[in-house]
């Protein structure tokens, strides 16, 4: 029987965990180890990581990094992944609910699927006011339950990225995963599309329409902070720069490539956005001098900024690109 190792990173999670706990000691499936990792904590939530440990010994497992630092979900996850000793993993967010059968269902289809290295699903967005079941959807069409191979879903997870796996409805083969070397921790804030990407790359996967999990959106999560705070622009610029080395390299269409140079480009204009006029220009050049090659391109955009408001400039830049390439 395979075993799963489920991993959360923990992170001032003290209001929610337990009924994230909750969720997963009460899955249909108990063949499960649980690794919980503190990436820093400073609201009491270690010692309830502790409080579970010692209560499920052998099947709950705490671990922190030295002197309580914090260094970010991806190198978090990464760690724990190390301390596993499941042939599976599967991951949940300490905010996050699972549906009882959500291990026993999608392990089910993983042993049908041997070839198969990851298995994902859609989850039910959970607001405090509303709910709804998030779309995964391919050029406004609905992905349908199968199995899907290299480019295909490589442009699945980059057109529409609200359709993108979410960690707590995917569960991965642990020989594959250490195969594309886990998250790339560069990468903070979108790290599990990277990952999906290089597992994508590789690897068939497998979608199973079937909703299995509750993902809460609020303004306290990590995601939440960094949109408030803008950090969450800084983070994507090492995203998108990522993103356009790793779809050349897989020599992928012209106007995938494109898109995501010019959502370069236009993250860092919402980086400078709110600066004064010639600090915010000068910022934004600094930005393109750091990338060369996405220079040359954007520079024409750059003088349309120069000579008129910012929020103008993007608008003509757009109209100008839709015209150019609805031509094509």
């Amino acid at each position: 029987m395979p075993k799963i190792s489920i991993i959360t990173p923990l992170y001032n999670g003290t209001k929610t965990f337990e009924e994230t706990a909750d969720s997963v000691l009460s899955q249909d499936f108990e063949n499960w180890e649980w690794i919980l990792y503190d990436d820093g904590s400073r609201d009491g939530i270690q010692e309830l990581g502790k409080k579970f440990a010692e209560k499920y010994k052998g099947k709950v497992f705490y671990f922190e990094h030295e002197n309580n630092k914090n260094f970010g979900t991806a190198y978090t996850r990464n760690r724990a992944a190390e301390k596993a000793t499941g042939n599976i993993i599967s991951f949940i967010d300490q905010d996050d609910i699972w549906y009882k059968n959500r291990l026993s269902h999608q392990l089910e289809i993983f042993r049908q699927h041997q070839d198969c290295a990851m298995i994902w699903g859609p989850a039910l967005y959970w607001y405090s006011n509303r709910t709804f079941v998030q779309p995964v959807k391919y050029n406004g069409e609905d992905i349908r339950t199968g199995v899907y191979e290299s480019p295909r879903f490589i442009e699945i997870f980059l057109r529409d990225l609200k359709g993108t796996p979410l960690p707590g409805a995917s569960l991965v083969r642990k020989e594959s995963f250490i195969k594309v070397k886990g998250y790339d921790e560069s990468i903070r804030g979108s790290e599990d599309i990277v990952l999906w990407l290089k597992i994508a790359e590789q690897f068939k996967i497998y979608f199973d329409d079937k909703v299995l999990i509750k993902y809460r959106k609020h303004q306290d999560s990590t995601l939440g902070r960094a949109n408030q705070s803008g950090e969450m622009y800084e983070w994507n610029l090492i995203f998108y720069k990522w993103v356009i080395e790793f779809l050349k390299k897989n020599k992928a269409s012209e106007r995938l490539i494109e898109e995501n140079e010019f959502a370069y480009y236009i993250t860092a204009k919402k980086i400078v956005s709110k600066e004064k006029y010639a600090d915010g220009r000068k910022k934004l050049l600094s930005k393109l001098n750091s990338y060369p090659e996405l220079k040359k391109k954007f520079m024409k955009d750059y003088f349309l900024d120069l000579i008129m408001p910012m929020s103008i400039a993007s608008k003509v830049s757009a109209k100008l690109r839709f015209d150019l390439l609805r031509k094509k």
